[in-house]
């Protein structure tokens, strides 16, 4: 499990509206954005104070921004031990002391005399003294994934020891195995090159009579998909945000209420990628294990009715861009929207993380300087389509490096260019867009139709911003209104 990083008030209000980023603050988020051992997390209280603003436009986008990072549990109540010491009944304060996150990042000196006094100055730091502590060695690794494919149970060796951990955890697991090979159910798997499974994912659609009566709160009828089985063996290679992808694509296609999934609570690391996702813990089931114990598994549920969720997207008054993007790496970034052109068996094979990733990254040597977390891309792919195929939600942006080896090193596992393609094009000043892929058009946007509309007055050869108007009509021709909440 990642160790939480909470920043103070003022650092996260830094991150989040200013185009112009504090040059310590922007290199601690470079360490922490897609960190294996940190995440950066937000406290409830910095949720209930946005919803306190009054003009109702700012508070939408600062809340839509908020809702990037993970919200940290409440801390338990304030004791009058910790009142006393600490001097303050602030909840902010008692959140490293119970142990919520493992940091807290503040350059306010009464929070440092407070953790003084409650023995937490190695855990309560200043921001250089963060840079210290977190900064990692610059090693470049790209990490190059296996394909994903769909594939029928039957095709698949149960003695595998992908399987072992399956086998100990639920009781009978062989006899349900077998038992769904004969239905003739399909997964979702990536393998090996000597044909060893690495990663799995069954589903199962469930309707209004499905009997919920083991759960210890019974779901509502309704129509459900039902995550049956998901694991990944094979980690880093965003392999687990796929997964997320297509459950959520399926319900999308199925027309379902929710998504579950059931699971033990020794598994952070899924229970932390679901969060991410719009995912809440709903209710416990007991599951008898192979040896004979009754342990509860928590059940987890994605509201697909939930417009403020992905893959759900809130147009507010946020900056909306349409980016070029060359045919070589919208192919590699963008799949689902090659589907018309055949593709090598190297594409298909996956060149790099970024195709399997909900969480991309787009290096660009354009100088503008003010996209913000939340805004709106528009990817364009500007010569064989000639048309907007893609949107992303921006979580983050940087245009300020030491060396290539600091951009190649954060965008690694996100993004369409190898090394070498980085180390051509990458500038100390490059500007580099951390987003969520929320949408490929099922209806590309033409540039006759940008055009003819008033959206461009030209051709797209660098980023232009449009208006909350123009991407109405953008949503009305990309036939993507159930995905838009206009707000």
């Amino acid at each position: 499990m990642k160790e939480k990083i909470l920043l103070d008030t003022n650092m996260m209000i830094c991150l989040l509206d200013n185009p112009v980023l504090d040059a310590k603050i922007s290199n601690l988020t470079k360490i922490l954005y897609d960190s294996d051992k940190y995440t950066i997390v937000i406290h409830p209280q910095a949720l209930e104070e946005a919803r306190k603003i009054k003009d109702q436009n700012e508070k939408d986008i600062l809340i839509s921004k908020l809702k990037v990072y993970k919200i940290t549990d409440n801390p338990l109540e304030i004791t009058e031990e910790f009142n006393k010491l600490a001097g303050c009944k602030n909840e902010k304060d008692n959140t490293v002391e119970k142990n919520c996150v493992s940091y807290f990042i503040s350059n306010d000196k009464e929070i440092w005399k407070k953790a003084e006094k409650l023995h937490l100055k190695d855990r309560v730091l200043t921001i250089d003294e963060a840079l210290i502590k977190f900064k990692k060695a610059e090693k470049v690794v790209v990490q190059t994934p296996v394909f994903i494919k769909k594939e029928y149970l039957y095709k698949l060796n149960l003695d595998d020891e992908f399987f072992a951990s399956l086998r100990k955890d639920y009781f009978e697991f062989d006899e349900w195995f077998r038992k769904k090979q004969r239905e003739g159910k399909m997964v979702y798997i990536t393998k090996t090159k000597d044909d060893k499974i690495t990663s799995f994912l069954m589903l199962k659609e469930e309707d209004e009579n499905e009997d919920y009566s083991a759960f210890e709160k019974p779901f509502k009828p309704a129509k459900r998909i039902k995550v049956c089985t998901f694991k990944v063996a094979d980690t880093g290679k965003k392999i687990g945000e796929c997964f997320i992808k297509i459950m959520v694509n399926e319900a999308i296609q199925k027309n379902v209420e929710e998504i579950y999934v059931t699971t033990f609570e020794k598994q952070d690391a899924l229970i932390y990628l679901l969060k991410q996702y719009g995912f809440e813990f709903y209710t416990y089931k007991n599951t008898h294990k192979s040896d004979g114990t009754v342990e509860k598994e928590a059940i987890y549920v994605k509201n697909m009715r939930d417009k403020s969720q992905y893959p759900y997207v809130q147009l507010i008054n946020q900056g909306i861009y349409i980016f070029p993007i060359i045919p070589k790496y919208h192919k590699l970034l963008f799949e689902d929207a090659e589907g018309e052109y055949q593709r090598s068996i190297k594409y298909t094979q996956g060149k790099n993380t970024s195709v399997n990733a909900i969480k991309k990254a787009f290096v660009s040597n354009s100088k503008i300087n003010n996209i913000k977390s939340g805004d709106i891309i528009l990817f364009y792919e500007s010569h064989n389509k000639k048309a907007i195929t893609n949107l992303g939600i921006v979580e983050t942006t940087w245009n300020k490096f030491e060396s290539q080896d600091e951009i190649i090193n954060l965008v690694r596992r996100r993004t369409a260019y190898d090394e070498e393609d980085l180390r051509r094009i990458a500038k100390l000043d490059s500007l580099v867009i951390m987003f969520k892929h929320y949408i490929t058009f099922k209806n590309p946007i033409s540039y006759e139709f940008l055009y003819n509309n008033g959206i461009v007055n030209g051709y797209i050869q660098g980023p232009i911003s449009i208006s909350k108007e123009s991407m109405k009509k953008i949503i009305e021709e990309g036939r993507s209104e159930q995905i838009f909440e206009i707000m």
